[in-house]
């Protein structure tokens, strides 16, 4: 007997509501095909139905294991284990669910979606914003009239209602919104900024001689994934390339090596970092006719400063209302939660030094919590599948 006339039969039982009937068939159908994902999706949410939790439990790690890419899977599974009081482990499948797909927290404000979809979208969601709230919490060391970090919005993921203060500033990380909000910082009230002006020329020394490097070895700063309207032509492009000192806290050895003047320079600034490493350093090409549309950046904790290499005209930074025209050897400090955009009309490329500082505004105190509470968070999604396991 064909599997499709199995499964007819198996429908046909159901619809004369001759139930009992249908799950025996579905089960044998079940066993005699093992690797058919959609047979097993269907016979796990009718056994947490009837509450056969152990069985319902086998046919979801079943579905886990035939569709690791299906969203769907880890949000009825989630919800499953949610119910039967396992909620580190539906935690867990809610957010790789979420990895996959954003809409697995969104899908029960869609009125085209079926209830009980409906009913476990809603309870990942609530579920995974306090889980996550309480999480950022219980990892700050500080009292809460010591840091601001106490208040912060994690905005994808906060568990109550918040909004901006500034029109033009919606970090879409993590957002801080006690901290003081300028779209572009003055050099002169930043020690450090003249430091590295007045050394420029040597920073601009060590890059003639490499700069074979960016233009071989830069690779696309957006990868081919990003989706974001608008960055068709720069996503995996190498129409903006980037060539790292440091790329999430790890360092590029090599390129320290070439160039020791500009990584002793570096060591002169407030860098950003969640380690013993600065996060972000990297030089960034833009080819001509390129724009870099309107976006937001992720938070407001650090600032993004600017120091260009090579300039060749007709191109300029745009954060918030101002316009900013890039000058050799001339820093610009800006916070790139404001919206912002770069154009370069030229006919050749630009290159600027990228690197990101701490918020000068932010203590000692209050950048050690935001260490913690973004290690907490990391630590967390990255043993998410020990909790499955």
């Amino acid at each position: 007997m064909s599997y499709e006339h199995q499964i007819k039969l198996v429908d046909q039982a159901f619809e004369q509501n001759n139930n009992e009937h249908g799950l025996a068939l579905l089960r044998q159908c079940a066993l005699s095909y093992p690797e058919e994902a959609s047979l097993h999706y269907r016979l796990a949410v009718i056994e947490e139905q009837i509450g056969t939790n152990e069985r319902a439990k086998s046919e979801y790690k079943r579905c886990l294991a035939l569709m690791p890419n299906n969203m769907m899977v880890y949000l009825y599974a989630g919800y499953f284990l949610q119910q039967r009081g396992q909620l580190n482990q539906a935690l867990a499948l809610y957010s790789l669910g979420q990895d996959l797909d954003s809409n697995l927290v969104l899908l029960y404000r869609y009125e085209n979606v079926d209830y009980q979809t409906q009913l476990r979208s809603h309870a990942a969601d609530v579920a995974l914003r306090e889980h996550f709230a309480k999480l950022h919490q219980s990892s700050l060391q500080s009292s809460a009239s010591d840091s601001i970090i106490h208040n912060a919005v994690w905005p994808q993921s906060h568990n109550k209602a918040f909004q901006y203060r500034h029109i033009q500033q919606k970090p879409h990380l993590f957002y801080l919104p006690d901290l003081r909000a300028e779209a572009v910082f003055d050099n002169n009230a930043l020690a450090w900024c003249a430091v590295v002006e007045n050394n420029y020329p040597k920073i601009r020394g060590e890059f003639e001689n490499l700069t074979h490097l960016i233009l071989e070895e830069g690779a696309p700063y957006l990868s081919k994934d990003y989706k974001m309207a608008g960055f068709e032509s720069l996503s995996g492009s190498d129409n903006w390339t980037a060539l790292h000192f440091y790329e999430n806290g790890i360092a590029n050895n090599q390129l320290i090596e070439l160039m020791p003047e500009t990584a002793n320079l570096l060591k002169e600034i407030p860098l950003y970092r969640l380690n013993e490493n600065p996060y972000e350093v990297f030089f960034s090409l833009l080819k001509p006719d390129q724009h870099i549309k309107p976006h937001f950046g992720l938070s407001n904790h650090s600032l993004t400063v600017h120091l260009p290499i090579v300039v060749p005209g007709n191109g300029y930074l745009r954060v918030g209302d101002e316009k900013n025209v890039w000058h050799e050897g001339r820093l610009i400090v800006f916070d790139d939660s404001f919206e912002h955009e770069a154009i370069n009309n030229s006919d050749d490329i630009r290159i600027v030094l990228i690197f990101s500082i701490w918020h000068p505004d932010l203590t000692l105190i209050e950048q050690q919590d935001i260490r913690d509470c973004f290690n907490a968070r990391n630590l967390w999604l990255e043993q998410r599948h020990e909790q499955l396991s």
